[in-house]
């Protein structure tokens, strides 16, 4: 079952996450932002809890043995990817930067996080990386949604991409299952939220799009997605996982138009293909190990 789980995450949290820019979307038509914010991150808390209470009570008992070096690690982590990180990408938008150019922004994070982390990486695949970012880029000017440049909308937007960088590093280097990294993560998310709404105010008109948006934000991206990216990292490199982030923009180009009629160009066809040819050479081993081990054989 884990292996099956570790062959489909990669795709299943593609999907999974890339539909979250569509409900996002459909949320903010009925709340601010921060009230948003608060009933996704308290909602995936209690969705959570109630999985953990009737599935894997010993999560409970593993918590209370945490260190206190572990814990704060996986607090701080929290609020770097479930509060930083999803405040600072809402602000950029909020600041009038095009979604276009803020996917340009975040398709740094590839190149970034082997940086941050301290991976070494061939230098074939940093071309992937930057073969990657080339391949976003055609796709993003395909979708002609590089209209609106902000100074404030670029700063969030850096801010957001490091957030979530040093975020996914922090994590791998934790290595706790993904339970108790979500548990704490969405602890550590709720509590920022709900304080941010309590002084700014509750803003939110609970009609249809704002529940279903709210659910499914809930239930697909804020358990099933994050808990997926957690087993990846626990599993793999930090970079390996951070590269899927380059296709993010692409599928949630298809949902945009599966779901509003945005009209696909060729040229976001041929910006997809070069997409997932470096997301699929990124991901293949190094030969030169193999090589090496041939040779020595041969001796």
């Amino acid at each position: 079952m884990i292996k099956l789980l570790e062959k489909f995450a990669p795709v299943l949290f593609l999907v999974m996450w890339s539909s979250g820019a569509i409900f996002v979307k459909l949320g903010l038509a009925s709340a601010s932002v921060w009230s948003f914010l608060a009933v996704r991150a308290a909602g995936a808390l209690l969705l959570l809890l109630v999985i953990i209470c009737i599935f894997f009570r010993s999560v409970f008992s593993e918590i209370r043995d945490l260190t206190k070096k572990d814990l704060s690690s996986l607090l701080i982590t929290g609020l770097l990817l479930q509060g930083a990180y999803q405040s600072c990408f809402f602000l950029a938008i909020y600041y009038d930067l095009s979604p276009g150019v803020l996917a340009l922004v975040l398709g740094l994070q590839p190149m970034l996080t082997p940086i941050v982390g301290r991976e070494r990486i061939s230098m074939s695949k940093y071309v992937f990386l930057l073969i990657g970012l080339s391949g976003l880029a055609v796709a993003i000017v395909g979708s002609k949604d590089t209209t609106n440049i902000t100074v404030w909308g670029i700063v969030f937007g850096l801010l957001s991409v490091l957030a979530i960088t040093i975020g996914s590093v922090q994590q791998k280097q934790s290595n706790q299952p993904p339970l108790i990294s979500a548990l704490l993560q969405y602890c550590a998310a709720s509590a920022l939220f709900i304080t941010i709404v309590s002084l700014v105010g509750w803003s939110a008109k609970v009609d249809i799009n704002f529940v279903l948006a709210s659910s499914w934000m809930i239930v697909v991206v804020s358990v099933g997605a994050v808990l997926l990216l957690l087993f990846m990292l626990q599993k793999d490199a930090a970079s390996n996982v951070s590269v899927l982030f380059y296709f993010v923009p692409i599928l949630t180009m298809l949902f945009d138009y599966l779901v509003f009629g945005t009209q696909l160009s060729w040229i976001i066809v041929i910006g997809t293909t070069i997409v997932l040819s470096s997301i699929y050479l990124y991901r293949l081993p190094d030969a030169k190990p193999h090589l090496l081990s041939v040779e020595s054989k041969g001796e």
